[in-house]
């Protein structure tokens, strides 16, 4: 396949998905900043409800912050993190995706509190969010330690896989919001 065929590929693979927003490399606060009116703008225009669309911007952030705060994927010249998020139309609402590179010694506690997070109803997740608030973030933690559980609270459902890379363990996040 020539770069003309990826290219054209990409496009209609793009368009098969009816992905709204992607973006794949070097990710910072900065330009998750410059992002982020577009991203608004392209929820806005979809003419969805004002409560989907704050849920699936929440999650398009957190998962956005996780990549930066998180991605072992570093670009070479400023260290940058490197990763892949997207937002796509589906089923009647939106799916959030996002993949990146993780740090292996961290795979079964992010497994582990994920499995956890799955199994919680709404009402627990607001316990669980609350008790965080109280409790402060996890040992190793590069922020408050509620990105996961807020993220859990706003999908309808999330899906998440590890797969093994020759550069490490990459992490896939897949969320619905109706």
């Amino acid at each position: 396949m020539n770069a003309n065929e990826d290219t054209v590929g990409l496009h209609a693979f793009m368009q098969s998905r009816k992905t709204l927003f992607c973006y794949s490399g070097p990710l910072t606060e900065d330009l998750l900043t410059q992002i982020s009116q577009p991203v608004r703008v392209q929820l806005s225009d979809k003419e969805t409800e004002e409560t989907v669309s704050k849920r699936v911007f929440g999650v398009f952030i957190e998962q956005a912050q996780n990549i930066i705060r998180y991605s072992e994927q570093k670009t070479k010249a400023t260290g940058e993190s490197v990763g892949t998020i997207a937002i796509s139309v589906a089923n009647g609402g939106f799916l959030i995706e996002a993949v990146n590179l993780i740090d292996a010694s961290q795979k079964d506690v992010l497994e582990s509190s994920l499995m956890e997070l799955s199994l919680k109803d709404q009402k627990e997740l607001r316990e669980m969010y609350r008790r965080r608030l109280k409790e402060g973030p996890p040992e190793g933690s590069k922020g408050a330690g509620l990105g996961f559980i807020d993220m859990a609270r706003r999908v309808k459902k999330f899906e998440y896989e590890l797969h093994e890379s020759e550069n490490g363990p990459l992490f896939v996040y897949r969320g619905w919001v109706e």
